[in-house]
């Protein structure tokens, strides 16, 4: 919905338009009387209220719609800072758009008190370093801090050490509404490990990453950077001197810290500098240790491809340092490579979804609730502004992840607000770059390279259904109908004289695994296409189209013809000499899977590959010895698939083994759910918590629950372990609870049960 501003104006530096990286402060005096202030702002702002800590934004909006954000005052003089960060730059997480912030101060009954114009100073951060190296490919620029006194001062309103610049206006077509709720700042201590000596070993490599040199990012060279953190922080090594902890560290030595769990959010640390130093925050997820190094805590700052390194240069003085940027992290090291620190406190602020807190459950095997803890965990740090993949390497909004995770997010905080933030940003989103018709595979981003996954569109169309499905025909469905029209356009030209889709363009994407080798997703792919009937179906659904429907089923019939060899469905089969359709040799188990969850195959006409797959495969197979040549699925999405089809077959109580076993791993590693099998990529990845909406269906029949009916679906057959779970509809407590076998439900004013075999 739109929204405006009284009498701000969009506001910015006229010296820094356009220039990478840039940081500002707006320094404000707040009377009593100012009860809040209503501010939108491009690409992140935060707020010190005298000196502290106090808010991040904004909840991201599409191209050129900017969501206003409503921060309340406690009706006391305080001096604020706005600071603003404009990257200028390409990414995955931030559009690329001209920086600003508008602002209004209100009172009591409305009226404005301040508001950003002409008028209104800005001065140049002069404490961030601006030429530096990015973060990641998918984010923007590392942070690399030079702090003296005057920044303290600055932050009570004490003194401003920093240069005015010239205040423009800024033309910004529409502000909107926020629609997803405020996030949470808790405050979590760190715990201290180890400590020891850190020394530069001149001999090693420098960690090198396409994102410090594809310009297309639109990046510093690495040759013109101010400083090179990445050089010092790829050199360095590490020995332990003691397991206790010293408040102290001089030049040379490290100490660390760890969180119970992965978290995410802001470092908060207050330290005292005695003399000139210099400190590297290094962090990473997980504790991998380095065979020739067992005795210290295997930290790498680049594992997930990112520069996992804040660092300030500090000059005497004592300070509370807070990261700007959030982060996910369990493990944190702290390195003084010059100088002498005293670390008075050493925290972490959390940024998570507030609505975490009305998810409640407990059970007596205290396994599953190890996976239910790690479920909400990764779903919170995921799902503050819209649904991201992870909080860490990139804070996308990507699709297909939010297909299982939207399905999660009604159950874990009683509302969808960060699906329809999501969905909302798509129904407007930018397809610059794109072909006709087809939408980015993230967003909001910009994709200068043009960049996109023809599949993520189709499972776009998917989570439109189950959208329809919770919520009606609301006006973001609505607004969204004319991309599912685009999509369905622009894979019309892909489709051959059999009416299947062949040779598709640019990143073709079926699993982290096997199955998307080139040579398996060549010609005609078979979970392509079962994936684009069941996109064929659901647009039927969308459009009021039976014809989709008919052409959905032609497919499917298509490929139970053609591409089951008798034993398995094969992935995919290519032209020969004489331009006739032969199939190859790729097997995976992922394509078995696309076939029973996308309704190409069932129980009843392809019994034999069922057991064959429910008995024979899963995430604990041995594929060197069993199927060797059927190549094995990874956890996106293959074994979600297959976790999905054992509960729709009655399968549960293996659905719920094979669940808790796999996920509790990962929990008790890092107390969050992974994007693979193993511990490389993201160990944060939303679209897992989706094993909650699993369990809940394999143990008390849940299914899903229909709002705009008042339904709650529920299976009869159940596991019925011993525990309950409560949880929200339309801000009523619906509780569930299994004991001895036996279901019982909690029901909401005006709702019903719906039962199915």
């Amino acid at each position: 919905m739109i929204k405006t501003f009284q009498k701000a104006t969009p506001i910015f530096a006229k010296e820094q338009v356009g220039k990478l990286n840039s940081s500002l402060f707006i320094p404000l005096l707040i009377s009593a009387k100012e009860t809040r202030i209503c501010i939108a702002a491009h690409n992140f702002y935060r707020f010190y209220v005298d000196g502290n800590f106090y808010a991040y934004g904004p909840s991201r909006g599409a191209h050129d719609h900017y969501r206003v954000d409503e921060i309340y005052m406690d009706r006391k003089e305080h001096h604020l800072v706005i600071e603003l960060s404009a990257a200028h730059c390409n990414s995955f997480y931030a559009i690329n758009r001209p920086g600003f912030v508008c602002f209004e101060t209100l009172d009591e009954q409305g009226r404005v008190v301040q508001h950003s114009s002409l008028d209104t100073k800005v001065y140049l951060n002069g404490s961030r370093r601006q030429v530096v190296t990015r973060f990641s490919y998918q984010r923007a620029f590392a942070e690399n801090l030079m702090i003296d006194p005057s920044f303290n001062e600055f932050l009570l309103g004490k003194a401003n050490p920093y240069p005015l610049l010239t205040t423009i206006n800024v033309d910004v077509p529409c502000f909107e509404e926020r629609i997803v709720e405020y996030p949470t700042y808790a405050k979590e201590a760190f715990s201290f490990i180890e400590t020891g000596k850190a020394a530069i070993d001149p001999s090693l490599p420098s960690y090198q990453d396409r994102y410090q040199s594809e310009e297309i990012l639109k990046i510093y060279p690495r040759e013109t950077w101010e400083y090179d953190s990445n050089e010092v922080a790829s050199k360095l090594t590490y020995s332990l001197e003691s397991k206790e902890e010293r408040k102290t560290l001089s030049e040379g030595k490290f100490s660390t810290y760890s969180l119970e769990r992965v978290l995410t959010g802001f470092f908060d640390l207050s330290v005292h500098v005695g003399k000139p130093s210099t400190l590297y925050l290094l962090f990473d997820e997980i504790d991998i240790r380095d065979p020739k190094n067992p005795d210290v805590i295997g930290l790498s700052f680049y594992r997930n491809t990112t520069h996992n390194c804040v660092t300030y240069e500090l000059q005497p003085g004592d300070y509370r340092l807070t990261s700007f940027e959030p982060y996910a992290a369990k493990f944190l090291r702290l390195v003084v490579t010059e100088g002498e620190i005293e670390f008075k406190s050493i925290d972490f602020i959390r940024y998570e979804n507030p609505g975490i807190a009305r998810f409640s459950y407990s059970f007596a095997n205290k396994k599953i609730e190890s996976v239910f803890d790690a479920a909400v965990n990764t779903f919170a740090q995921n799902a503050v502004d819209l649904l991201t993949d992870c909080p860490s390497r990139e804070r996308a909004g990507w699709l297909c992840d939010s297909f299982f995770s939207g399905q999660a997010e009604p159950f874990l905080v009683g509302n969808n607000l960060n699906e329809q933030a999501f969905l909302d940003n798509y129904a407007s989103c930018s397809k610059e770059y794109l072909p006709d018709g087809m939408i980015p595979m993230c967003y909001p981003a910009d994709s200068p390279t043009g960049m996109f996954i023809p599949n993520w569109s189709l499972w776009y169309i998917l989570e439109l259904v189950n959208y329809q499905n919770r919520h009606g025909r609301d006006f973001i469905l609505e607004k969204s109908l004319d991309n599912v029209r685009g999509i369905l356009r622009y894979f019309k030209g892909f489709e051959n004289e059999d009416g299947l889709l062949e040779n598709l363009e640019n990143w073709v994407f079926v699993e982290w695994s096997n199955a998307n080798d080139p040579d398996f997703l060549s010609g005609v792919n078979a979970p392509s296409n079962m994936l684009y009937a069941e996109a064929l179906d659901k647009a039927a659904i969308l459009l009021n189209d039976p014809s989709l429907k008919d052409k959905a089923e032609h497919i499917r019939s298509f490929i139970r013809g053609f591409f089951f060899n008798g034993e398995f469905f094969v992935d995919n089969a290519i032209r020969n000499e004489e331009g006739k359709l032969v199939l190859t040799d790729h097997t995976t188990e992922t394509c078995q899977y696309y076939a029973f969850y996308f309704h190409v195959a069932d129980l009843e006409n392809y019994g034999t590959l069922f057991e064959t797959m429910r008995l024979n495969f899963g995430q604990y197979r041995d594929d060197k010895n069993v199927y060797p040549l059927v190549y094995k699925s990874n956890v996106l999405m293959g074994i979600l698939m297959r976790l999905t089809i054992l509960n729709r077959y009655g399968y549960g109580k293996q659905m719920f083994d094979e669940s808790v076993d796999y996920f509790a791993s990962m929990a008790s590693l890092t107390g969050t759910l992974w994007e693979n099998d193993s511990p490389h990529g993201s160990l944060d990845h939303c679209f897992t918590s989706y094993i909650v909406c699993l369990l809940l269906e394999a143990n008390f029949g849940l299914l899903y629950v229909d709002l705009a009916k008042k339904e709650i679906h529920l299976r009869r057959k159940h596991l019925g372990e011993d525990g309950e779970v409560s949880f929200y509809i339309e801000r009523q407590k619906t509780k569930l609870w299994a004991k001895g076998g036996n279901v019982s439900i909690e029901i909401p004013h005006g709702y019903i049960v719906v039962y199915s075999d």
